[in-house]
């Protein structure tokens, strides 16, 4: 028998109701998670990033209505189930299909690569006249080759050996994905622009560093490939319209001061491209690509290069990086994670190292320079190298006797390739140029540059170990300006 239609009408107003009873309580229990505070997290492993903070209370936010605004961003920025819904969305998406190749652009367009040498200067389209060196008022002497004591009118953060793996890899700053990711066949790739007026900006930065440190130490320079130029065919890459990476780094160092020791490792790099030797869900190259580049250094150096048979390996699996979060998650990727392999070091596994805390302080560690990462986030296994991407960090290698130091300024692409430098040197030190001025800041060095680093500790080599895409990138430049003095 058909229902009356007063019968469907209260029976269609009841299911209403229902559904509204539903929603209701649906927003009631997100609403109620969302007042968990205890439960919100302060940084996100899928982005690498630190979240937004609850704003300050001020007059001033208060009228002009930022303070309202700062509280819906850190509401929605930190809200317990984020991450969470962020995957689930991305896991809808991947419901239409998975695509065999992606380009994921940020529209950012190729100069051409000159030829010969041009005016740097006119084409940074800045002066040369530079500014005097602030004065290094607030360091004292310390003897060459021990490492920097922090001087500061407060007490300085106590040593320890634990360390909770926070900022140890890409997370302060994303200055070292620049570009385009290509992604093919279950990898990605980093796409190079050549940048004319940027590439001329570090060109400028490092001959003037080496004006400074003529007679004091030497600088190599090892300008590193990305992915893109070294595995894909030249088809390929230019349909994507990336640059010559070879015909870049010739650029670069065909207009760098003579006295620049340059170490060219594209052609080995790409003679070894049916090897394991960048990531394919990350933006990093491997240990075993980092190797090979080391070997081109080695014999810059006149140095005799390990074998890697020397070394003990430790591995950590599942490892999906840099282009698998950018990509929002693509499927590809996340069906063929990475390894990380890394090579410990024969004369010493032990380090020191500077991490920032959130206040402008630093905490100084005794740390690994490969370290057991097997309990980290499956974001964050490149960690493993060189305690990651920390402003300040020293080795004192007993092994070596002879008085040697070194000083490798770099990006994290330097991670990877600093346990292949220790067995060389008695003492080593790294930087990463994001960092530094806040630590010489913190410890009490008035002259963040890394001329009075070298002659503060008695440095006899400098290596600028950068991506080639940090050399054209503006926003990294603007950072080494204050340090490549």
């Amino acid at each position: 028998m058909r229902p009356t239609k007063q019968q469907y009408q209260r029976s269609r107003y009841r299911a209403i109701q229902v559904k509204q009873l539903l929603f209701l309580g649906f927003l009631v229990v997100m609403g109620f998670i969302g007042l968990l505070w205890f439960a919100r997290p302060k940084t996100s492993t899928v982005e690498k990033r630190d979240l937004a903070q609850f704003p300050s209370l001020s007059l001033k936010g208060l009228w002009d209505g930022s303070f309202f605004s700062g509280v819906e961003t850190w509401y929605a920025d930190t809200y317990p189930l984020r991450e969470g819904l962020i995957d689930a969305d991305t896991k809808l998406e991947q419901l239409y299909g998975i695509r065999g190749e992606q380009m994921i652009s940020n529209g950012e367009k190729a100069d051409e690569i000159p030829t010969g040498t041009v005016d740097l200067a006119e084409l940074a389209g800045r002066s040369t006249t530079e500014a005097p060196l602030p004065s290094d008022s607030g360091s004292v002497p310390v003897a060459s080759g021990s490492p920097v004591s922090p001087v500061s009118t407060e007490a300085a953060p106590p040593a320890t050996t634990e360390f909770n793996g926070q900022g140890a890899a890409d997370v302060t700053e994303d200055l070292v994905q620049s570009g385009d990711i290509y992604i093919a066949n279950g990898a990605g790739y980093g796409v190079y622009y050549f940048s004319e007026s940027n590439s001329a900006r570090y060109c400028l930065l490092v001959n003037q560093l080496a004006k400074n440190l003529a007679g004091k130490a030497q600088i190599y320079s090892m300008l590193c490939p990305i992915s893109a130029g070294v595995m894909l065919s030249d088809e390929v890459r230019e349909s994507t319209g990336a640059s010559d990476e070879n015909q870049a780094t010739e650029w670069f160092y065909r207009n760098m001061d003579p006295s620049v020791k340059t170490v060219s490792m594209f052609n080995s790099l790409k003679a070894h491209n049916d090897q394991y030797i960048f990531f394919r869900t990350d933006h990093h190259w491997t240990a075993l690509g980092a190797y090979y580049a080391y070997q081109e250094w080695c014999k810059v150096k006149g140095v005799t290069p390990h074998e890697l048979s020397q070394f003990e390996t430790k591995s950590f699996e599942g490892f999906l990086g840099t282009f698998y979060s950018n990509s929002n998650k693509n499927a590809s990727l996340a069906a063929n994670p990475d390894t990380v392999t890394a090579y410990v070091p024969m004369g010493t596994n032990s380090m020191e190292m500077y991490v920032a805390n959130g206040d402008g302080s630093f905490t100084k560690y005794d740390w690994r320079i490969v370290n057991d990462v097997s309990d980290y986030a499956k974001s964050e296994l490149y960690a493993t190298f060189a305690g990651g991407d920390q402003a300040y960090n020293y080795v004192h290698n007993t092994a070596v006797t002879d008085g040697s130091s070194v000083l490798i300024v770099k990006d994290s692409y330097g991670n990877a390739f600093i346990p292949f430098l220790i067995d060389h040197y008695e003492h080593i030190y790294w930087i990463d140029f994001r960092n530094y001025k806040k630590w010489c800041a913190w410890a009490g060095y008035g002259d963040p540059s890394i001329s009075a680093l070298v002659e503060r500790q008695g440095i006899q080599d400098v290596v600028l170990c950068h991506n080639i895409s940090i050399a054209g990138s503006s926003t990294a430049l603007d950072v080494m300006e204050s340090i490549y003095k």
